[in-house]
């Protein structure tokens, strides 16, 4: 299982949301996203089209998460 898969499984579990930290360029430190289980069939999708399978995103692949926790 690679880094991606691993991380969207997350989303299956029974969580009250998920804490992202992303690495931005120019940006000292991560940014943390937290998104509640609403929002989490929307941001599954969403990571699964965006990043590739080492959590960098697509399109910049300077951007990345570098961890998260379901909780």
């Amino acid at each position: 299982m690679n880094k991606k898969e691993k991380f969207l499984k997350g989303f299956d579990g029974d969580y009250k949301e998920v804490a992202v930290s992303v690495t931005v360029p120019n940006c000292p430190e991560s940014e943390t996203i937290i998104n509640p289980k609403a929002n989490f069939e929307g941001k599954k999708q969403y990571y699964d089209k965006a990043y590739n399978d080492d959590l960098e995103l697509n399109t910049f692949n300077q951007i990345k998460i570098t961890g998260y926790e379901f909780r």
